[in-house]
């Protein structure tokens, strides 16, 4: 009978410590949202346009909402530092004026940026290695047509 009370005191004690490691990683995973957010929201005020606070408020909750979708998806760091990083190129590009129907577009093109980063599935450094090569590939694509069409543009070729 004792040994049945040790394997019950034993499994009480394992649950619990199972228990309260998930809350740290979860308030830890908490945290690091937040400071996310809070680097936005920041990004925000350092150089802020036409919209109304409100405007910007439904912006930034927009962002907070789809941050906060799938909390326990892999490399939610990554994905965090990524939006960290990016999201100061995104906002100097945005005109940020008093047209409703744009600032709704920008709404839904961030959430749909956000979903997607913190989607299920985060791609490998080959994969992004592949993107990358593709990217480049365009990119010198695009620069030589516009150079056949436009020989005067090339500085190398006077």
């Amino acid at each position: 009978m004792r040994d049945k009370y040790h394997v019950l005191v034993f499994l009480i004690i394992i649950s619990l410590l199972t228990a309260i490691l998930a809350w740290k990683m979860a308030s830890a995973k908490s945290a690091l949202a937040e400071q996310t957010l809070l680097a936005i929201e920041d990004c925000m005020a350092r150089s802020p346009g036409e919209w109304p606070e409100d405007w910007r408020q439904e912006y930034l909750e927009t962002i907070r909402r789809a941050v906060e979708l799938d909390r326990g998806a892999s490399h939610y760091s990554e994905r965090l530092e990524i939006l960290h990083e990016g999201f100061a190129p995104c906002w100097e590009g945005l005109t940020k004026n008093k047209d409703r129907s744009l600032f709704e577009v920008y709404c839904a093109r961030m959430r749909w940026y956000v979903e997607h980063l913190m989607g299920p599935e985060f791609p490998s450094e080959a994969e992004r290695q592949k993107l990358r090569n593709q990217y480049t590939e365009i990119w010198d694509y695009a620069a030589s047509s516009l150079l056949k069409q436009f020989p005067y543009l090339d500085a190398h070729g006077w």
